[in-house]
């Protein structure tokens, strides 16, 4: 008499539940419980049946983890037991059957073609009119690929509200939260977090000169993985402030402290500029302060990470984030902090000692002042040098204080 296999039972909450599968998967993988043991099910609010102790930590290279999110997109019937079998091979080193990487493959390809559909049609399937105040649309998708794109769609329609038909389903963005569901039933809130990474980097599609809400821009900066430094850097630093200023600031590049901490010109340097401005009667929160990278690049010695100087291609990378504060911002006056900035900004080399302390109209109408960075007064060694460098500091910011359009009464 054949003795039958135990299985292992583990519940999804919707068809592309890729934290849950990804959690239940590396426990059982820890645990060498092969593909063929586990039973996969979707169910609504269900908790995965996993086993309880904890499974030996393991690495899976990033290609090949994607790999397997591009295959819980696909339509495949048994897509779960393809991607984890993907996992289990790689951590056991065992072969997988040809036939089923080359399912793996093609249902990739397929994700991937849909994805790249979605992304470059976005504006002509989404529409709005016919009293409808969301974006909608209707897609006949063979893959879930729209589902892994709703951090996407939602980025580069600015936040607005957006609904999406789908064959059998439906996904809203309410400006607040996500829902989704099948036809048949009330769609219900899921995290973006639930699904699965798509298929293709989020940031290199994205048109952000289409974006328009501050907000939209910030949070698709924080994706951004373009640079190397992005990789070693804590996190993305965006600028901070009003989005209808007056008055911007750009500096270099995030210091440590700013890395740490998530907000700009927070450090030593921002802690004199903050001194400067209350000097030169100028409110910090009715600014905008930026910088014109938004990673910091850092060299490490010993426990210390030294900040180095941002290159030319860094420089264009963020080009389009700055870009973006600008044109939403559109502010009257646009302080330059440093020659980094003033040299992106300009587009020609800057040398600050020829440029500083004087208006210059820019090509937006905006009227631009050059100045040194805080960073620099830092610097100076000799305590009445640095005194009177602080005074010019301060007179450029009073100089571009009054260069502000009066507030309309």
């Amino acid at each position: 008499m054949s003795q039958t296999i135990p299985q292992t039972t583990v519940t999804l909450d919707h068809p592309v539940d890729f934290a849950r599968w990804r959690s239940a998967t590396r426990v059982l993988v820890g645990q060498h419980v092969p593909p063929g043991n586990i039973a996969w099910h979707v169910a609504p609010s269900g908790t995965p049946e996993t086993p309880a102790q904890a499974a030996p930590p393991f690495r899976i290279p990033r290609e090949t983890m994607q790999m397997a999110a591009d295959v819980l997109q696909s339509m495949l019937p048994d897509r779960f037991t393809l991607a984890y079998h993907l996992i289990y091979a790689h951590v056991t080193g065992t072969a997988m059957p040809p036939p089923d990487l080359a399912r793996i493959e093609d249902a990739a390809d397929t994700v991937r073609a849909e994805t790249a559909h979605l992304r470059h049609d976005l504006f002509t399937l989404m529409q709005r009119g016919d009293g409808h105040e969301a974006w909608h649309a209707t897609m006949a998708a063979t893959t879930y690929a729209p589902e892994s794109n709703a951090r996407f769609m939602t980025f580069q329609l600015s936040l607005a509200p957006w609904r999406l038909a789908l064959p059998g389903r439906r996904m809203e963005w309410t400006g607040e939260k996500l829902l989704y569901g099948q036809d048949d039933a009330a769609p219900a809130p899921i995290a973006f977090g639930s699904l699965p990474p798509p298929a293709m980097p989020l940031v290199t599609d994205l048109d952000i000169s289409r974006i328009t809400a501050l907000p939209a821009v910030a949070l698709a900066a924080r994706t951004c993985r373009i640079c190397p430094m992005a990789r070693h850097a804590t996190q993305t630093v965006f600028g901070e402030g009003r989005s209808d200023a007056r008055m911007m600031f750009v500096g270099e590049q995030p210091g440590d402290k700013e890395d740490r901490a998530g907000r700009p010109f927070v450090g030593p340097a921002g802690q004199l500029f903050d001194r400067a401005l209350l000097e030169a009667g100028i409110e910090r929160d009715d600014t905008y302060v930026t910088n014109t990278v938004k990673h910091f690049k850092f060299r490490r010695r010993g426990t210390r990470r030294i900040h180095e100087k941002a290159g030319p291609e860094e420089i264009a990378n963020c080009a389009p984030w700055l870009a973006a504060e600008r044109r939403i911002i559109r502010p009257h006056v646009l302080v330059m902090l440093g020659a980094t900035a003033a040299s992106a900004l300009l587009g020609r080399h800057v040398t600050i000692g020829r440029e500083r302390s004087r208006a210059i109209t820019l090509e937006d109408g905006a009227t631009g002042v050059v100045t040194v960075h805080p960073s620099f007064l830092l610097r100076v060694p000799d305590d009445a040098a640095r005194a009177r460098e602080y005074d010019r500091f301060v007179a450029d910011l009073k100089l571009a204080a009054s260069l502000r359009a009066p507030v309309a009464p």
